[in-house]
């Protein structure tokens, strides 16, 4: 069956975002809590490119990077928060054979995807760990 779980790095995420951006925060969480109980939105999940703006509450990629190593990630933007200049990224893996969703970390944008950044080196390790 198709799920979502959030890793011990997002949790934290989450709370440390709550203190500096509650807003950003309440509304990442009641995407989380939408889409654990959504089975059609998780399928959405792996589908790159899916949901343009005016048209879906949020957007999907492959982080590209990593994919072309064999890692199975992507990243979520939502929307209503971009329009207001709060610029987080929902970044998870995927695991086909169990068809589960792992979030690990949710991130300001301007980590930019860098691989030698300390919060994609974070991620990196928690897919390891999955």
């Amino acid at each position: 069956m198709i799920a979502l779980f959030l890793h011990n790095d997002a949790v934290s995420d989450l709370r440390d975002l709550k203190i500096i951006q509650p807003e950003a925060a309440a509304r990442i969480l009641a995407l989380l809590q939408e889409l654990k109980g959504n089975p059609d939105l998780l399928d959405r999940l792996t589908q790159h490119g899916y949901g343009s703006r005016n048209c879906s509450d949020f957007n999907v990629s492959k982080w590209l990077a990593h994919w072309k190593r064999g890692r199975d990630l992507w990243r979520l933007k939502v929307w209503d928060l971009e329009d207001k200049g709060l610029r987080y990224r929902i970044i998870y893996a995927f695991v086909p054979q169990k068809k589960h969703h792992y979030i690990l970390a949710i991130a300001p944008r301007e980590f930019n995807y860098d691989t030698n950044h300390p919060i994609s080196r974070r991620i990196i390790r928690a897919y390891e760990e999955l």
